[in-house]
């Protein structure tokens, strides 16, 4: 065989010998090693956090990330978070968003806020109706919509609602709960919490209370598992979000925003 010396070991053997002897071991183990402790270890497990601590942490990763993070007082939420996320729209030029149906987005004048600027907000609806508030729709977005339309790849046959999606650049949602150590947002899809939503824009925005703040990856699932005990209520899909989208799948070469939105956006609201 070309390529390889003569009394060279190949496959799985000389991959084990090789880390058994980076272990400083003659040979790999034949049997595994005893586990005494499932799931986290007690000494990690103990490590508590308050809560200002967590949100430091969260932060410090988030931006770490590349992302953008604002700490508001729960009791400004309504005035400070439209205009955040106006003054987003403004800065990168965009003219059509998207926002799951969440009764805590309802509760602030988002709509509004942006559509006196210009933006045109869609809200992403359980019963999958496209339904936009704001601005009318620019000639260019209803040129792209005439055209797919025209299109033999199926793009006309789509959902409305999923095709007024597709042409949003900011995607909003309510996060269900976030992690500090690894600046992670955990978004539950349901209902009108659509995955698209989070998935399809140029851009993330999302708003979580600082008490779903939680410091490691188990308190969630354990939340999660606490929140819907059985199969049949558990959301479609629950989307883990570090930061923007990356991959180096090609040649190691590192993508931002090939799989989802290259910017990422989050509002932490701390109790006053």
């Amino acid at each position: 065989m070309s390529g390889i010396k003569t009394g060279s070991i190949i496959g799985k053997d000389a991959f084990m010998q090789r880390i058994a002897s980076r272990l400083g071991r003659p040979a790999p183990l034949l049997v595994p090693p005893p586990r005494a402790v499932a799931g986290v270890p007690e000494h990690y497990a103990q490590i508590g956090l308050s809560e200002q601590e967590r949100i430091e942490q969260f932060c410090a990763n988030w931006t770490a990330l590349t992302g953008t993070v604002w700490i508001v007082p729960e009791s400004e939420a309504a005035q400070q978070v439209p205009a955040l996320v106006r003054q987003v729209c403004a800065e990168r030029g965009i003219g059509r968003a998207v926002r799951w149906d969440r009764p805590e987005l309802d509760g602030w004048p988002l709509d509004a806020v942006l559509g006196e600027a210009g933006v045109t907000v869609l809200r992403w609806r359980e019963d999958g109706a496209a339904e936009d508030s704001g601005a009318e729709e620019g000639a260019a977005g209803a040129a792209l919509t005439g055209d797919r339309d025209q299109a033999p790849n199926g793009w006309n046959r789509r959902s409305p609602l999923l095709r007024s999606a597709e042409q949003c650049r900011l995607g909003i949602v309510w996060a269900d709960y976030a992690v500090a150590n690894t600046g992670t947002l955990v978004l539950l899809a349901q209902g009108g919490q659509g995955r698209s939503v989070s998935l399809l824009p140029d851009a993330l925005f999302a708003v979580f209370r600082a008490d779903r703040l939680a410091a490691r990856m188990g308190e969630v699932f354990e939340a999660i598992r606490s929140r819907y005990p059985d199969s049949a209520s558990i959301p479609s899909s629950i989307n883990f979000v570090t930061g923007p989208s990356r991959s180096s799948d090609i040649e190691n070469d590192l993508t931002v925003g090939i799989h989802g939105p290259g910017s990422v956006y989050a509002v932490i609201l701390a109790a006053t």
